[in-house]
């Protein structure tokens, strides 16, 4: 059987992204083995017995890292990189069992209980592990561990599909499912898609094991995949399982499975994600709570809930070329998935607040048993570390996300410095996002080319090979025909623009916040002093505007001041200020501050 085409990357030009890329290749990749490395993450794949027993999801964090690896590997190549993971590789498969099972904390503390505990993350390790296999065989960095992976996924083929003898159905953490779907299209082998296919059937058809101190929504299985309309749970679990279901139904041409899938995105987009493009506004649970119950300060809006949300929209996107997948998709990678990272690659935020007060949080640390608080400051590392691994390889893969195909069409959804071939042409394009809207695209061939205009940008200009054009835009998007040598600039105006929330929104009811592009821009008490939420917004007309460096724009703005007593009868008196903005992804990287981003 042929293999099929692998995910096709982009070759990534200077520029914003590819920096993005190369710190994490110099600096993220290895500062996150290191922490690793000393928390014993590495060490479980050794199949030991130690005291503590390792955590029950190791494996899944290792394999992210591995899979980063191969995405950033070809680009920037690491000998100690190169000999970490065929060392890791070498262990893994050392330790495989006979029949192909391989989980380090099950076959060594718990071999009684293989496939018979839902909730613990059995088929997510194996998920995460699948797909770095999958990305390590693409690179051409490591082919031992796709074969190892394959003999896993047989096992659970044959022992959840074929003999049905395990002690549950669907893994209470979805992921699988996704790993299948990229096995299949790696492998061309059509059992593993119809894996996927039974465990998303599977979900909500009866009542399996959860936690106790949740119901089934918590893990998507309170009802059959086809027949769920509200995005709810677990923000990742949840995503995960609706990227699963759109990939599965475009390739099993599933009209009720994707229809499924667009109502979850349609749920998410209209009621409960964050102006960052965050999801799972409440730290009980990490989940999707009611409609617009979107509180700031408290945020959870998990990184890795970002990562997947990102990768929903791709999926989505596939079987139906519609803008306001990308638009959702750009709204998240510039804002909350680049949050996620501190500006020296070291440091990682697991939740994302969108709202900073160091009062609060100070008085929270040193109050035993009190409510979730954010921390205001990247750590390199968690107990739960599932998102700095996970950041490095969406970073690493970014360039899958730039272009896409449709027949004889080349869709360009994200304007990335890049050159690629795809059908009959070749692009390359110089793009000065997310600062500057200039962009430069020089097409070789003949083709059509779809380009998106962001929802944001009120006005553009296009020219082709010299001439000015008056682009006719259709579902987002409007088309170029490229013949021979095919220049096209493009101007994409950024300015400052006032963004408003949805009345039900409780929190921002009065206020706005501003966008510069593709990026929504916060104040920092550092910059600003205190009391953010008294700062009054008239017009969104800057006073200056710094691209070089930190990026900042600034505002004129009113600062509100109230009498010294708790309570008056006397209105505040109004002070003349200027605002001074940051991109929100670059906050909380000068030490611990308050931080805002709607205001009066």
């Amino acid at each position: 059987m042929t293999r099929q085409d692998s995910e096709k990357r982009a070759t990534l030009l200077d520029g914003f992204w590819q920096d993005m890329r190369e710190k994490n290749a110099c600096v993220s990749l290895m500062n996150v083995y290191r922490r690793f490395l000393k928390t014993g993450r590495f060490a479980a794949l050794d199949c030991v017995k130690r005291d503590p027993p390792p955590h029950i999801f190791f494996d899944s964090d290792v394999a992210k890292w591995l899979e980063s690896a191969a995405y950033l590997y070809p680009d920037f190549p690491n000998g100690e990189v190169k000999k970490i993971v065929d060392d890791t590789v070498d262990k893994i498969a050392a330790a495989q069992l006979p029949d192909g099972y391989f989980n380090s904390y099950y076959q060594v503390y718990k071999p009684d209980k293989i496939f018979a505990e839902r909730t613990e993350h059995e088929l997510y390790c194996a998920g995460h592990l699948i797909e770095a296999a999958v990305a390590l065989s693409d690179a051409r960095l490591n082919q031992k561990l796709l074969s190892v992976m394959r003999r896993y996924a047989d096992c659970i083929y044959e022992r959840f599909l074929v003999r049905r003898d395990t002690q549950f159905t669907t893994c209470g953490h979805p992921e699988i499912e996704l790993a299948l779907v990229r096995l299949y299209r790696c492998t061309c082998e059509r059992k593993y898609l119809a894996l996927a296919q039974f465990f998303l059937d599977e979900r909500g058809r009866r009542a399996e094991d959860i936690y106790p101190v949740f119901d089934r929504t918590y893990d998507q299985s309170h009802l059959p995949v086809r027949e769920q309309t509200e995005a709810c749970g677990h923000a990742v679990r949840a995503l995960y399982l609706y990227t699963a279901m759109a990939e599965t139904g475009r390739l099993t041409q599933d009209d009720a499975l994707l229809h499924a899938a667009q109502t979850l995105f349609q749920s998410i987009t209209q009621t409960k994600m964050y102006i960052t493009g965050g999801t799972g506004s409440h730290y009980f649970g990490e989940c999707f709570t009611a409609p617009y119950d979107l509180p700031n300060e408290y945020a959870y809006s998990e990184t890795c809930s970002a990562i997947a949300l990102a990768l929903f929209c791709v999926s989505l996107f596939k079987s139906h070329k519609k803008a306001e997948y990308h638009d959702v998709f750009e709204r998240v990678v510039y804002n909350n998935l680049l949050a996620g990272q501190s500006v020296d690659g070291k440091g990682f935020f697991y939740t994302n607040p969108l709202e900073a007060n160091t009062a609060h949080v100070r008085f929270a640390r040193k109050t035993k048993g009190y409510p979730y608080q954010p921390i205001i400051e990247r750590v390199e590392v968690f107990d739960c570390s599932c998102c700095p691994p996970n950041f490095t390889r969406f970073i690493g893969r970014i360039g899958e996300f730039i272009y896409d195909e449709d027949r004889d069409c080349v869709y360009i959804n994200q304007y990335i410095s890049s050159e690629t071939e795809r059908g009959n042409l070749k692009l390359t394009m110089h793009a000065g996002f997310p600062y500057d809207g200039d962009v430069h695209i020089l097409a070789a061939g003949n083709g059509m080319l779809k380009l998106r205009v962001p929802v944001w940008c009120e006005n553009f200009t296009c020219s082709v090979n010299g001439k000015a054009v008056a682009p006719v835009c259709k579902d987002g998007y409007f088309t170029v025909k490229a013949k021979g040598t095919t220049e096209i600039e493009l101007n994409f105006e950024m300015r400052p623009r006032f963004l408003y929330a949805n009345e039900n929104v409780i929190a921002n009811s009065g206020r706005k916040a501003v966008g510069y592009g593709p990026l929504v821009l916060c104040a920092e008490g550092r910059d600003n002093g205190i009391n953010l939420r008294n700062i009054v917004l008239s017009a969104p007309e800057p006073t200056s505007i710094e691209r070089e460096g930190m990026f900042t724009l600034t505002l004129p703005a009113e600062r509100l001041h109230s009498s010294a007593a708790l309570y008056s009868y006397q209105p505040p008196t109004r002070e003349k200020i200027t605002l001074k903005l940051i991109p929100y992804f670059m906050w909380a990287n000068r030490g611990e501050n308050d931080m805002q981003i709607w205001f009066l």
